[in-house]
């Protein structure tokens, strides 16, 4: 048998949309036309599936890969968001604490001062009064 019978429902698929060269035999079978192709035909189009499965196939794998790598993307961009943030914050905690450290220096330098004049005015004191000991000693 040189013919394959292939029996596609108008309804499942429209025969014009192949070439020219794939015009059908119809037959009514119960008050429904069916089409029917030669075995060349029906090769051409299982092939044709295939191929158009086959594409699509690959576009949905392209489109699942465009899809992670757009998340990939945001979680990369989410990060350097977060780490320059975190430098930021960084920057300000060390700028706090070089001004605390200043501010310490700062005090220190005037309790220094102030514990020199305390020390030289208990100096003064200290020998005002074993001058005042020594003349009162003397009388």
């Amino acid at each position: 048998m040189k013919t394959l019978i292939v029996l596609i429902t108008i309804l499942s698929l429209s025969w014009s949309s192949f070439s020219q060269g794939l015009k059908p035999i119809v037959y009514p079978i119960d008050g429904e036309s069916y089409f029917c192709f030669t075995l060349w035909q029906s090769k051409y189009i299982a092939k044709t599936f295939e191929k158009a499965k086959l594409q699509q196939g690959i576009i949905n794998l392209l489109e699942s890969q465009k899809k992670e790598l757009l998340l990939l993307q945001e979680v990369k961009d989410s990060t350097i968001l977060f780490l320059e943030k975190k430098n930021t914050n960084q920057s300000l905690v060390i700028d706090n604490k070089n001004l605390a450290y200043k501010a310490l220096v700062i005090d220190n330098k005037t309790l220094t001062k102030k514990v020199k004049r305390q020390g030289f005015t208990n100096t003064v004191f200290g020998g005002a009064i074993l001058v005042l000991v020594g003349v009162l000693i003397i009388k």
